[in-house]
């Protein structure tokens, strides 16, 4: 979306009807944000914000209400109980005068988690990143999973059209995979749903934490993107991050690739015993692959999406199709049945 002249009108008179503020005006109008494949970012800043709000805020437009339902209702739960999350201000469907779901949140500080990887990285920055981020990957995590999941439960429970648990999205993955004319996905959502892990109590699971999502001012860590959240077992979080350190999504030459991939099993299996010592939980292997095989299943069914409807070119660089290759490997490897890429 460009930002208009409609959009700035439309979002300030959404802010003054929600806060009861009718002179309520902008410092600075909407401005595009960088960053993620699914929702549209816009800073912007008020001139005379309501009592308690700050001036510097953020609007998220997502496609998909279901979906910014679910978000909107696990940020808000978790930034309320003090977890590192931008607090949200005003929320609303397509309905309530943007013309696509949103939520208005505070514009969190700091930069990139990992901003030491700009052009080619030098040996002190990567011994840098191999320090640091799996610490503030597992610190940051393993403070959600302490969080009571009850917080979001009876919530969650009345949204329907997406999933809340992993159970919904094997199930929802298996059928999509169908739509799409992908058998051999199909057969190994079924081989997942056939084998599950043991039975483990749920936590709230952020389902996308990984270094991008993390801003790092100082010693604080703020968490953003809570599209994929569910309730389920902490090994598809830890399932999830470890995965996507083990094979990064960075485009690079051919001869580079396995210096990457050394690089990140490092940072995999340092952020795996990081948590584990910061939350005194072991997780078994077997669980762990079980949900690393759940990812790999949900980035290759997303991308099935695009050749279905003939887009796939437009989300050229997206991490699915980065990591495709290697994800279809991995859940061969797995469920024992082939599995391509695309």
């Amino acid at each position: 979306m460009t930002v208009t002249t409609d959009l700035a009108g439309q979002l300030i008179g959404v802010l003054r009807s929600a806060t009861s503020t009718p002179d309520l005006e902008y410092e600075h109008r909407p401005e595009p944000l960088p960053g993620g494949f699914w929702a549209e970012l816009f800073s912007f800043s008020l001139a005379n914000p309501p009592a308690g709000w700050p001036a510097e805020l953020v609007a998220r437009l997502m496609p998909d209400p279901a979906t910014a339902r679910k978000e909107t209702i696990v940020q808000t739960a978790v930034a309320a109980a003090g977890f590192p999350t931008p607090f949200v201000r005003a929320s609303g469907g397509p309905d309530d005068g943007l013309g696509l779901a949103f939520l208005v949140m505070d514009r969190a500080a700091g930069g990139p988690a990992l901003s030491g990887l700009d052009g080619v990285p030098t040996p002190a920055a990567l011994r840098r990143l191999l320090r640091q981020v799996p610490e503030l990957l597992a610190g940051s995590m393993a403070r959600l999973h302490a969080l009571d999941p009850d917080l979001v439960r009876g919530e969650l429970e009345q949204v329907r059209g997406v999933p809340v648990t992993v159970d919904s999205l094997v199930s929802m993955l298996t059928q999509l995979a169908a739509e799409f004319g992908r058998p051999d996905l199909v057969r190994a959502a079924r081989w997942l749903t056939d084998h599950p892990p043991a039975p483990a109590p749920d936590v709230i699971c952020h389902g996308d934490l990984h270094p991008f999502n993390l801003l790092a001012d100082g010693d604080r860590v703020t968490v953003l993107d809570w599209s994929s959240a569910l309730l389920a077992s902490r090994a598809h979080d830890v399932g999830f991050t470890s995965l996507l350190l083990s094979d990064p999504p960075l485009r690079v030459p051919g001869w580079q690739r396995p210096l990457v991939q050394v690089f990140g099993l490092l940072l995999a299996r340092r952020f795996v015993r990081s948590y584990q010592r910061q939350t005194a939980v072991t997780v078994e292997p077997g669980e762990l692959r079980w949900h690393q095989g759940v990812v790999c299943l949900r980035a290759l069914v997303e991308a099935a999406s695009w050749v279905h409807q003939g887009v796939v070119d437009a989300r050229a660089g997206h991490p699915w199709l980065i990591s495709g290759p290697a994800f279809a490997r991995r859940l061969a490897t797995l469920t024992g049945a082939p599995v391509r890429a695309r």
